[in-house]
Formats: C-alpha cells, sequence, structure tokens
C-alpha cells in the first residue's frame, strides 16, 4: 500500500499540469506556445542542464554511463522499429521516430525528480541529452529524408552540456549570483514543458485507433523492455537503473509529430501515436516505476 502511494504521488503531478495545459487550450485561454518552446530550448533548458549536472553527486564517469545506456537503448529500438515496420511495409520516414524518440523531456524529467530526487533529474538529464541531441539530427534525418549535423552545433543544449562537463572536470564553479540566476532559470523547464505538452495535445487528433494503439503499446512496452535489458547489460542499480528504465519506457515525443508535418510524413498518424501512448502511459507509467522503486 505504501508503494501504491509513493507511485501515485509521482505520477499524480504529472498528469496535473498536464491536465491544466489541455484545459488552458480548451478553454481557448491566450498561451503562446512558440515563446514558450523557444525560452524552454534556450535558456531554461540548458540552465537546468548547468544548474543539475554540476552539482554534488554526479561525476563524469557517472553521466558518460547514461549518455551510453540513453545511446544503447535509442539503437535497440531503432533496430526494433525499423523491423516492425518492414515486416508490416509501412513506411520508415512516419513510424519509426515515433516509435524510437519517447518524451524524456516534458514527463521523463519531472517524473525522475519525484521518483529519484535531484540524483535521479541529474542523471535524466544526462540520458535527455544524448536522447534530444539525436532525435535533432537522426531523427529528423529520417523524417527528412537525409542527414544533418549542423542542428547539433546551433542546439543550446549542446553548449551547455559542454559547459557543465568543463566545470565538472575542472572544478570551476559559477559566481553565486550567476548560480542562483542559473538555477531559477533551471527551475522553469519542467513546468513550462508539461503544460506544453498538454496544450499540445488538445490539438491532436487520432487517425487510427487500432493500429495507433499497436504503435503505442510497442512504444511502451517495448520501450519499458529495453531500457530493463540495458540497465542489465551494464550492471546499473538503483536511481541509474530507474532512470534508464523509465525514460526508455516514455510515450511518443512530441517532436517526431512536429517533424512528421514539417516533411510531410503522414502527420495524422504520428500525431495518433504521440496521443494514444500518452493517454495509455497513465496505467502504464504506474506499473514501470513499481518495477524499479
Amino acid at each position: 500500500m505504501q508503494v501504491i502511494v509513493v507511485i501515485f504521488n509521482v505520477v499524480a503531478p504529472v498528469f496535473i499540469i498536464i491536465g491544466v495545459g489541455y484545459a488552458w487550450a480548451r478553454a481557448k485561454k491566450p498561451y503562446d506556445a512558440n515563446v514558450v518552446t523557444h525560452l524552454v530550448n534556450t535558456v531554461s533548458t540548458p540552465c537546468l542542464v548547468i544548474d543539475m549536472l554540476t552539482r554534488p553527486g554526479l561525476t563524469i564517469p557517472a553521466l558518460g554511463e547514461m549518455g551510453f545506456a540513453s545511446a544503447l537503448c535509442l539503437l535497440l529500438s531503432g533496430l526494433s522499429a525499423w523491423a516492425l515496420t518492414r515486416s508490416m511495409g509501412l513506411s520508415a520516414r512516419t513510424y519509426v521516430p515515433p516509435l524510437v524518440w519517447s518524451n524524456g523531456g516534458n514527463m521523463g524529467l519531472p517524473l525522475c525528480l519525484f521518483a529519484f530526487g535531484e540524483l535521479g533529474l541529474g542523471l535524466a538529464i544526462a540520458w535527455f541529452a544524448v536522447a534530444s541531441i539525436s532525435n535533432y539530427t537522426v531523427g529528423q534525418a529520417i523524417a527528412a529524408g537525409g542527414i544533418t549535423f549542423r542542428e547539433v552545433v546551433r542546439m543550446p543544449m549542446t553548449w551547455a552540456i559542454l559547459a557543465a562537463v568543463t566545470m565538472i572536470a575542472t572544478g570551476l564553479q559559477l559566481p553565486i549570483v550567476a548560480q542562483r540566476a542559473v538555477s531559477l532559470l533551471g527551475a522553469l523547464t519542467v513546468p513550462l514543458m508539461l503544460l506544453s505538452l498538454g496544450y499540445a495535445l488538445s490539438s491532436l487528433r487520432v487517425a487510427s485507433y487500432k493500429r495507433s494503439i499497436g504503435f503505442s503499446l510497442a512504444r511502451l512496452v517495448g520501450g519499458f523492455a529495453i531500457g530493463w535489458l540495458v540497465a542489465f547489460l551494464l550492471g546499473l542499480e538503483g536511481a541509474a537503473r530507474g532512470v534508464v528504465v523509465i525514460q526508455s519506457g516514455m510515450p511518443a515525443a512530441v517532436l517526431t509529430y512536429l517533424f512528421a508535418a514539417r516533411y510531410g510524413n503522414d502527420p495524422q498518424e504520428a500525431a495518433s501515436i504521440v496521443v494514444i501512448s500518452t493517454i495509455i502511459s497513465i496505467v502504464a507509467l504506474p506499473l514501470f516505476l513499481l518495477s524499479v522503486l
């Protein structure tokens, strides 16, 4: 019973804030999604990266291990998604991205924070950083039919990671005023991400329930299984194991729908997987957490 209460206390705040964003959109209240997205991507998330990765308790080996775990999860998810879409005769450009890239930012970061504390958030950021950079490069390349790494250089998160690693390696610290400013700006990230997710979900529509449910289960259950496999292979324990399993088992990332829409790859199909997998995750994520707490 105590475990159930803990899981409820972890999961419920996430979906409550998502619900606020959804209700805000349905009520047609003003919300400039473009401004918020740019603010999160260029200011608050880089600040959160620097703030959390440079706190005591996180080392370069630990962050490197988490980054490697993220890359391995993505690789295994990619191979599985490619094999599934090929066997069904479906377009890889449409279905592979939402099957591979999970919502490790909007939902994964707050869940790991609530479940495993600041240590879990720091590890989750390392996992998310690799996933996010690969989504903007490989994921976008799959959707576009070509590959470019220019996005990596242009991403503020890339420079934030480099700055954080440099500070960890050299022992340098920000002046107290700058440190507090970075911490306050970074604190904007989680609530804004969740509100934005709820707002975005209000405009997405399901195209095919039967296929979307199947692919959504593949994203959630398949990602969960791959997360456990990678954690086992790398011998991860405690918060590190929990972060890998939870991050890998998140619903499909909203960004995969945006890329599908930008490059004309049946965006309604991608939107369907995002919506259905998020709805199913209301039940799935508590079960996933139960396995790692």
